[in-house]
């Protein structure tokens, strides 16, 4: 009977519920830091409101054109493939935009369209 206890006593976060979880938080950890840093990065190269307001339109625009299609294709598609083919792209925008950042050469059509870009992705 004591073996059963203990085995039963395992938790629910040992294997692949705990990696989904994980997963999941870290994942819209870095969208929330993104949706925030990017109008936060473009206030600082202009004053202009509306170029602002172009930034954060940008980063929600793609749930309205794409969603549909975008949930259809992720039926049809291997998810685990998928979903690391994407993060790897996501990856490596925003490893050059730290670059292009780092040597000066930020610009507001340039946040616009990596903006876009993943949250496209």
């Amino acid at each position: 009977m004591a073996a059963e206890a203990t085995d039963s006593a395992v938790p629910l976060w040992r294997g692949g519920f705990g990696r989904l979880w994980s997963a999941a938080v870290l994942s819209g950890f870095g969208d929330a830091l993104r949706t925030a840093a990017l109008p936060l990065l473009a206030v600082t190269l202009t004053d202009e409101p509306l170029l602002v307001a172009a930034v954060t339109a940008c980063g929600q625009l793609p749930w309205l054109l794409f969603g549909l299609l975008g949930g259809a294709v992720a039926d049809r598609v291997d998810q685990r493939r998928a979903m690391w083919t994407v993060d790897a792209v996501r990856g490596l925008l925003v490893a050059g935009f730290a670059v292009a950042v780092a040597l000066g050469h930020a610009s507001i059509p340039l946040l616009i369209v990596l903006a876009f870009t993943l949250t496209t992705l």
